[in-house]
């Protein structure tokens, strides 16, 4: 099972029609497949759109990019598409069951520690004179491995109580909440207008049948 959500993408530039707004990678990741006006939409649907959505990725999250150095970005293909789409789905089921405080699905742990068994971490001196974290992989682990790393450095160091669903109902996006009041309920205020419209209207609704009656 997949995320998908009621949500129209905001026009942002170079990042559309992409949602970065959990916080997490991992989380970013698994928010590719959507709801677009009440349609399930896959947003990693072709190379092209996994390469898109990893240059982005690339944007928002800098440490990332030094995979870039040891990986040809034009050799994304139909096997590294899908096998980005599986790494979702089991991101999805290990995080959908900490929302739901269920237990993990072994599959899915195991499917992520496969692709963790593809790199690790080195660290280089660079021309600058400084040390930088650099990913050693193979296969396709220069794109999904940071992915994984990313989902095991939260679930050991993450807030378990922060990871949420979005409280729109017809929002099932995930999002890890940052902020000091511990307070969002809402993967952007983009969809919590969009539901308080729709609860409005409900209520509306409601009254003027009673008013008929």
């Amino acid at each position: 099972m997949q995320a998908h959500s009621d949500y129209s993408p905001v026009n942002q530039p170079d990042d559309t029609p992409f949602l970065f707004l959990a916080d997490v990678l991992a989380l970013d990741l698994i928010n590719t497949a959507i709801r677009v006006r009440g349609k399930p939409r896959d947003l990693l649907a072709t190379p092209a759109d996994v390469l898109h959505w990893w240059e982005a990725a690339q944007r928002h999250y800098p440490d990332i990019a030094v995979v870039q150095r040891t990986y040809e970005l034009h050799l994304v293909d139909r096997d590294l598409c899908d096998a980005i789409v599986g790494l979702r789905a089991a991101l999805h089921t290990l995080f959908s069951a900490l929302v739901e405080q269920v237990m993990p699905a072994p599959q899915a742990i195991a499917q992520v520690n496969t692709v963790l068994q593809t790199g690790y971490q080195v660290i280089e001196w660079t021309s600058a004179g400084s040390l930088q974290p650099v990913y050693q992989t193979s296969g396709h682990g220069p794109l999904l491995f940071p992915i994984a790393l990313s989902a095991v450095t939260w679930l050991t160091t993450g807030d378990r109580q922060r990871l949420h669903r979005c409280a729109n109902e017809r929002c099932v996006l995930l999002f890890y909440d940052t902020t000091k009041s511990a307070t969002r309920r809402w993967c952007s205020t983009d969809c919590m207008d969009r539901a308080r419209s729709s609860r409005r209207y409900q209520q509306a609704k409601r009254t003027r049948v009673k008013q008929s009656v």
